[in-house]
């Protein structure tokens, strides 16, 4: 290689031109290589959906995360839970996890600054075309600390706008420490990524307890625990406790409207999906499904 380099180059009156393209793309070719994530250069451009955009935010995030902080600390939890572990096909707006109370403020709150104002995470990112274009930490409550981003992407005109929360509200159960779904991550070009995350039927649990208790009803719960009877959750988990509420999960399950549904959730099932699903008949039979697991918890 470098004796065909140098006769291409000998005698040639274009060889300082020449020698600085060389310089050049070695330049780029070992920016590249000393990224975290290496990717070609025919992907460096590739163009997302938003929510594809924020899904990839969120995978990069979580897995700088699980490298920065204990995994027993820490698990994922909602639809992001869902999504990367259990083949959901619904994108989740924000990404929420639960901390353990060994996992003070303060150090959360560091961790996080660290990692936001990392070179790494800003590498990353700036490889698929991603930046961080505004960022915020409303001030934590005893039990939540959030943080806010607007991101832009290649192909979106606008701001892009998502959350991550972090809860001590919840009773921190064993989790899982997995890989999140190989074909999710090689849709992305992401290597491996481990991450905790709550079991199949603690994840159920919360959706239950989530429908029954929400200030307002959303439908994404409802698909949701469709989802993971699909998955085979073993419903008898229902702990004692969780039992009281399931009437007023059943109940709110019946009052969530196909209306409801289109407009809360349809638009943020992957595009393969969406056509399938915008059918009332098929929302009718879910809701029937979940009522029916539902009904048979108290029997």
């Amino acid at each position: 290689m470098g004796n065909s380099i140098f006769l291409w180059m000998k005698n040639d009156p274009m060889a300082n031109l020449k020698r600085k393209v060389i310089a050049t793309i070695k330049h780029v070719v070992d920016k590249c290589v000393n990224y975290e994530y290496f990717i070609a250069w025919g992907e460096v451009m590739k163009f997302y959906s938003p929510k594809a955009a924020i899904e990839l935010f969120h995978l990069v995030l979580l897995d700088i995360l699980g490298r920065k902080v204990d995994k027993k600390h820490y698990a994922l939890k909602g639809g992001s839970n869902l999504r990367f572990f259990f083949k959901s096909f619904r994108y989740s707006e924000d990404m929420d996890l639960d901390v353990s109370s060994e996992l003070s403020k303060d150090k959360l709150q560091d961790s996080m600054n660290r990692i936001l104002e990392s070179k790494t995470i800003e590498q990353i990112l700036d490889v698929k075309g991603i930046r961080m274009q505004h960022k915020s930490s409303p001030k934590p409550t005893d039990t939540t600390q959030q943080w806010k981003f607007a991101i832009s992407a290649p192909g979106s005109n606008v701001l892009l706008r998502t959350k991550i929360e972090f809860s001590r509200s919840g009773k921190f159960t064993d989790m899982a420490f997995d890989s999140v779904d190989a074909n999710l991550i090689r849709t992305y070009g992401l290597p491996p990524i481990l991450a905790s995350h709550y079991k199949l039927e603690d994840a159920y649990l919360q959706k239950v307890v989530a429908l029954a208790t929400r200030r307002e009803i959303q439908a994404r719960d409802v698909f949701d625990i469709h989802l993971l009877l699909a998955s085979g959750v073993e419903t008898t988990v229902v702990c004692e406790e969780t039992a009281k509420i399931v009437d007023k999960a059943r109940e709110n399950a019946c009052a969530v409207s196909y209306d409801m549904f289109k407009s809360q959730v349809v638009s943020y099932l992957h595009p393969d999906y969406q056509a399938q699903y915008s059918s009332p008949e098929l929302w009718d039979k879910i809701v029937l499904t979940v009522e029916g697991a539902l009904e048979g918890i108290n029997r």
